[in-house]
């Protein structure tokens, strides 16, 4: 039987989830096989199947995925705390009048792990390969404004991008996930397990499934004195409460995936720091819009109206965290929003359910999983809260490791979690018509129309104005139930410094981490 979500405490809702346990689950630490001389960073994520892991950019899925990239590898461009596009290979860009073609000038001096120097023929075939059907990567779907005939060496340090339509925001446009400059020339079946960048660190040890993941100091780094650590440890701990207590116990000295309640006693520790940074992050419940019931408008809208948002900020992020609306960009990234949140309205809801035909109530299914922190929860609260409009949401829990790969996209009503970004990626990426990762079928060409227009719309406020048309329309119209935007947490021992934890969950700079003794 669900419990009715109005007689449901703070206390006993924790009791009921996953977030209630955070004192207990032990983290094992096994010797590294290939140890490293020097001061060791040890790092963990919440990587679910390790055995799924890997160092290509091309195919970066997990937390692990990313944080290995940004070990060994390099981006032209990256965005700051604030999403403002920053250069890191690329030293400058310059557009034309129409943002429809762009010059990078490339940083000179760089060399990759083996010694081969960086020039504009490793972006050439950075992006060629991502763009290629044939190496079946999702960076397609998010880079789909390239063409890869539009590529060129201008020379050994320039490369110009022309583009079929106009993108005014192309620099943060391509810094995302799998934009890390490869080698060329790097037999491709060893890119997963001994890629070779122009990072910070260098490959030691990486087999998929195995523990740790060993990375070494790159002493000819581009940038003088970095990195100040002699090596990586990463380690995958999937378990919310084993990261709160290897991180105590010393046993790691830096993580940044940490459950958002039950963290008091972590506080207090004077051996443990704990940070927390605004995110839009976002946590949603998304549904194929092509699909019964959720092919119905007034059925969408009406368990949108079921959500008290307030509440799932205060239960399952223990208040650490926002309030969304149903919109994938936060109010407070440029572009977004600045209108209030949809209130909770079991009236409506059921108005809503009875002019669709489900007067006497409806049955639904929902897919989650512990494969994110705070999946169960959300789905959980729902669950009760959804209870009161005569929703009865049954929900189907799968293992972690076998989440993203079997339930993700394949089932018509889902958990899922997208890392923050700006606008324009966040709004395109999942939800045009023709994108891979299109979780809810949202098939519009007028939304489609919106975002192209808004990339060759050099007047800023005007390309705000299409943007905010874009979320209107997903809030309102959408398959996606989005209440909140989490805080990230990360803690580190109290003898590191030099770390801040990046709003996008995916980047991170590990460069300038040292210890104090």
């Amino acid at each position: 039987m669900t419990v009715p979500f109005s007689t449901i405490s703070r206390r006993a809702f924790l009791a009921g989830t996953a977030g209630a346990g955070l004192i207990g689950a032990p983290y094992i630490l096994r010797r590294a096989e290939a140890a490293v001389a020097g001061r060791v960073l040890r790092i963990a994520s919440g990587e679910a199947d390790g055995t799924k892991g890997t160092l290509d950019p091309a195919f970066s899925a997990q937390d692990d995925d990313a944080t290995r990239a940004a070990l060994v590898y390099d981006r032209l461009v990256i965005l700051d705390e604030g999403f403002t596009p920053r250069p890191q290979l690329a030293e400058s860009w310059s557009t034309n009048d129409t943002g429809d073609e762009w010059i990078f000038k490339l940083r000179s001096g760089v060399k990759f792990h083996d010694g081969e120097p960086f020039t504009a023929k490793h972006v050439l075939y950075t992006y060629r390969r991502l763009l290629d059907p044939a190496t079946g990567s999702p960076a397609k779907a998010s880079m789909s404004a390239i063409d890869p005939k539009g590529i060129e060496a201008v020379d050994d340090l320039t490369v110009r991008f022309r583009l079929p339509q106009p993108v005014v925001q192309f620099p943060a446009y391509i810094a995302n996930r799998f934009s890390y400059i490869l080698r060329e020339g790097q037999p491709p079946a060893d890119i997963r397990t001994k890629g070779i960048g122009t990072g910070p660190f260098k490959v030691k040890q990486f087999t998929p499934g195995e523990e740790p993941s060993v990375f070494v100091k790159n002493e000819n780094y581009w940038q003088p004195g970095l990195p100040k650590v002699d090596g990586v440890e990463l380690r995958s701990i999937a378990d919310g409460a084993a990261q709160v207590a290897a991180i105590a116990a010393g046993q790691i000295d830096l993580t940044w995936d940490l459950p958002r309640v039950g963290l008091s006693k972590l506080e207090s520790n004077p051996e443990v720091k704990v940070v927390s940074v605004r995110t839009p992050y976002v946590m949603s419940m998304s549904m194929w819009v092509d699909t019964p019931p959720f092919d119905d408008l007034r059925v969408r809208q009406a368990l949108k109206y079921t959500i008290d948002r307030d509440k799932v900020v205060k239960l399952v992020l223990g208040g650490r965290g926002q309030v969304a609306d149903d919109n994938p960009v936060a109010p407070w990234v440029q572009y977004g929003l600045q209108e209030p949140a949809r209130k909770r309205d079991i009236a409506k809801a059921k108005a809503l359910l009875a002019e669709a035909g489900h007067g006497n109530g409806l049955d639904i299914e929902l897919q989650t999983s512990e494969a994110v922190i705070g999946f169960i929860e959300m789905a959980t609260l729902f669950q009760a809260m959804a209870a009161e409009a005569g929703i009865n949401v049954k929900l189907v829990k799968s293992p972690a490791g076998e989440y993203w790969d079997n339930i993700w996209l394949k089932k018509p009503f889902v958990c899922s979690a997208w890392s923050g970004r700006a606008a324009d990626e966040a709004l395109s990426t999942p939800y045009l018509s023709g994108g891979e990762w299109n979780e809810t079928h949202w098939r519009r060409p007028d939304y489609d129309k919106l975002i192209a227009e808004a990339r060759r719309t050099v007047d800023d406020a005007k390309r705000g104005e299409l943007y905010q048309q874009c979320q209107r329309l997903l809030r309102d119209e959408g398959g996606i139930l989005i209440p909140i935007f989490p805080d990230a947490i990360g803690a580190t021992r109290a003898n590191v410094t030099g770390w801040s934890l990046h709003p996008q969950k995916f980047s991170k700079d590990f460069t300038k981490v040292e210890f104090t003794s």
